[in-house]
C-alpha cells in the first residue's frame, strides 16, 4: 500500500478558522455607526463651503426606520442642484439625494499625491 500525502488539504480547517476569525475582527471594526444629526443650518455651511473649495463630500443618510442600519456613506462631489435635490458624482455614478434626507455630511480634503 502506497502513502499518498493531501498537501495543503490537511490544512485547510485551520485556515479556514484563522480566516473566519480575521473577517469577524475586520467587520467589527468597520462596522457602521450612526453619526451625530445636523441642523439644516449647519449642512447648508457644509455644502456651500463644498461647492465654493470643489471638494469631496461624505453623507451619511437620515434612517427610514427608528431600528434601521445606516448604509454605506455617500462619497463623491456636487455635480448639481435641483431645488431640494441634490446631485452626487460619486464612482458608482449620480445619485440624487433630497435635502431632507441627510443626517451627517462632512466635506473631506483632496490629498496632493504630488508635491
Amino acid at each position: 500500500m502506497t502513502y499518498q500525502d493531501r498537501g495543503i488539504k490537511k490544512w485547510q480547517g485551520f485556515f479556514l478558522s484563522e480566516h473566519n476569525e480575521q473577517m469577524d475582527q475586520l467587520q467589527a471594526s468597520t462596522k457602521l455607526k450612526w453619526r451625530e444629526a445636523m441642523s439644516s443650518e449647519c449642512i447648508e455651511s457644509v455644502l456651500s463651503a463644498a461647492i465654493t473649495h470643489q471638494s469631496s463630500l461624505v453623507i451619511q443618510k437620515k434612517p427610514l426606520n427608528a431600528d434601521a442600519f445606516p448604509e454605506p456613506d455617500i462619497i463623491g462631489r456636487i455635480s448639481g442642484v435641483d431645488g431640494d435635490i441634490i446631485f452626487i458624482q460619486s464612482n458608482s455614478g449620480v445619485i440624487s439625494l433630497s435635502f431632507s434626507s441627510i443626517l451627517n455630511i462632512e466635506e473631506r480634503k483632496i490629498e496632493k499625491w504630488y508635491k
